[in-house]
């Protein structure tokens, strides 16, 4: 070690000697409003690392946990929206904002809805849902999370745009029955609304909200969780820092920041170089480095984003999109299976023949792949009356996930192979959700959506009249996926996403490809850390003490 490092490292650790006896404050960064009355319970306050007796040689220091948690990922948030379902988002969001309840993993990997700011909630009848809030917690801000916080926060869920494709039109009213208790009134059966209360039953401080209002809540929303928003410095990062009267525990680290760094070599090589401690979606090319570096390692888990080339017939280019013979030829005519081993090297799971993958509520296990059969996609076209191919155009995200960018060429390329003539065009995810919005799609268009754990939301999705139906749909899918809806059976309601699965195998909606296994690199002194198949790092779940 070198004589400089020596010295700062002794001017270092006097230092945390010197500041271990003082008092831990209250973040000066957070808007108070209000006075916060005395929680029932309070968290100890983080301690200081201890400073070590003698310097020793990097080799030789044991790994320590760190005040300071630095997490990298690929997009910056335009903004902290507590009902914004995109994953990301999510990661920063819900550190500050925590929910009702939410998915979770039991020890085999299997998806379960765990209770969090709710102790517990039941269905009066199939259009009533009522619960029961934890006691004695209170906002940041100090305001007290009680039914009056509940009520604003589940009316903005249920009115918000991200979520307009599962909850719009559906609720009838919130009822406060005491200070702890609500019920939720629906105009109708829905079985979906408490998947979509597991993802964004974001709690938020009334008070706050209607004295800021929501274009400013949504910057720096105040919520109950471990963290307070600090400051967010566009297309870098955002910082948090520790809630002193956390309700659930010690958080683990005083502060946070997510870092956003959208090259995935520049990502790892941050991490590498100790600047960051978790990077998320790593690059397949660095995962040998980064298992063979001795304080490094790869934490992954099959993800649940569904990627598929869907069909916009609306387009004039999509025209022959809308016979099934066309749709079934296209998925003739793309192998998937050798994506995965060629382009992911396996870390990836090709779609049975249908748009649920296998980690997800409903998924048909009886339905296969469509093979690899170029042969018989050129007859299907024949058959359609395009021998010769047609001309279409073919957008496809990049700059979100790895190869993302040579997956699209290579579906390009299959298509070409068949006869098509294909435009291609690669544009940033922003661009196609603009494109999107603005009904601008290409005839086909590549990305990856994620719709959590459970596959209602995904298939409610394209349901007549929702945004993301833009194909030629079955009407025995529209009849399987309403019934589904509407039913409180989980048996019977597995069993019609499955009739729905059936259905769009005959009738393909898309050329179903694959799911990707998502990769993380992570310091090794990161303790606890277990990806989450929706994408989202949620420290409660690991990192309080």
């Amino acid at each position: 070690m070198s004589r400089i490092r020596i010295i700062l490292l002794i001017l270092v650790l006097t230092t945390l000697s010197l500041n271990a006896c003082a008092p831990t404050a209250a973040p000066t960064e957070a808007p108070v409003t209000t006075k916060a009355p005395e929680p029932t319970k309070v968290s100890e306050p983080i301690k200081e690392l201890e400073p070590t007796k003698e310097i020793v040689e990097p080799t030789e220091i044991p790994i320590v946990a760190k005040d300071t948690l630095i997490i990298a990922q690929s997009v910056d948030p335009h903004w902290l929206n507590p009902y914004d379902p995109t994953a990301p988002y999510l990661t920063i969001m819900t550190q500050i904002c925590e929910p009702l309840i939410f998915w979770s993993m039991d020890a085999d990997g299997n998806a379960y809805i765990k209770k969090h700011l709710a102790t517990d909630y039941r269905w009066l009848d199939e259009t009533t849902i009522q619960f029961d809030l934890r006691e004695g917690i209170f906002f940041s801000n100090g305001e007290p999370l009680n039914s009056e916080a509940a009520k604003v926060s589940i009316e903005l869920l249920f009115s918000s745009l991200n979520y307009s494709q599962w909850l719009e039109g559906l609720l009838d009213h919130v009822q406060i029955v005491d200070d702890n208790t609500i019920t939720i009134f629906l105009t109708k059966p829905s079985a979906i609304v408490e998947s979509v209360l597991a993802w964004g039953s974001q709690m938020i401080a009334p008070k706050d909200y209607a004295e800021r209002g929501y274009d400013e809540m949504v910057l720096s929303p105040v919520g109950t969780g471990p963290y307070i928003f600090k400051e967010h410095v566009a297309d870098d990062h955002v910082t948090l820092v520790v809630n002193p009267t956390y309700w659930g525990g010690t958080p683990r680290f005083k502060e946070v920041i997510i870092r956003t760094i959208p090259d995935e070599t520049a990502r790892v090589a941050a991490l590498e170089a100790g600047e960051i401690d978790i990077a998320t979606f790593i690059p397949l090319s660095a995962v040998s480095r980064i298992e063979g570096n001795p304080d490094l390692e790869v934490r992954s888990v099959p993800g649940t984003r569904q990627f598929a080339t869907h069909f916009a017939t609306y387009n004039p280019k999509g025209e022959p999109l809308k016979d099934v013979r066309v749709r079934l030829a296209l998925n003739y005519a793309v192998d998937r299976a050798g994506m995965c081993e060629q382009i992911f090297e396996g870390r990836c799971t090709p779609m049975a023949g249908q748009y649920l993958v296998n980690t997800q509520f409903g998924y048909n296990p009886n339905l296969e792949m469509y093979p690899y059969d170029p042969e018989k996609a050129k007859e299907l076209l024949a058959e359609a009356g395009y021998s010769n191919g047609f001309e279409v155009d073919h957008t496809y995200t990049v700059g979100r996930y790895p190869l993302d960018k040579q997956a699209g060429e290579a579906i390009s390329s299959y298509l070409r192979a068949v006869g098509l003539t294909v435009n291609e065009m690669a544009v940033d995810y922003p661009e196609w959700a603009r494109q999107f919005e603005a009904t601008q799609s290409t005839a086909l268009y590549t990305v990856g959506f994620n719709f959590g754990q459970e596959g209602l939301l995904c298939l409610n999705s394209y349901l007549p009249g929702v945004r993301f139906r833009t194909s030629e749909v079955p009407s025995a899918f529209d009849v399987a996926v309403t019934d589904a809806g509407k039913t409180l059976d989980q048996a019977e309601r597995i069993k019609l996403m499955q009739d729905a699965m059936i259905a769009i195998n005959e009738e393909p909606i898309a050329i179903y490809l694959y799911s990707l296994d998502d990769l993380y690199g992570v310091q090794k002194w990161v303790e606890g850390f277990k990806p989450r198949p929706d994408q989202s790092i949620r420290l409660y779940e690991w990192a309080i003490d």
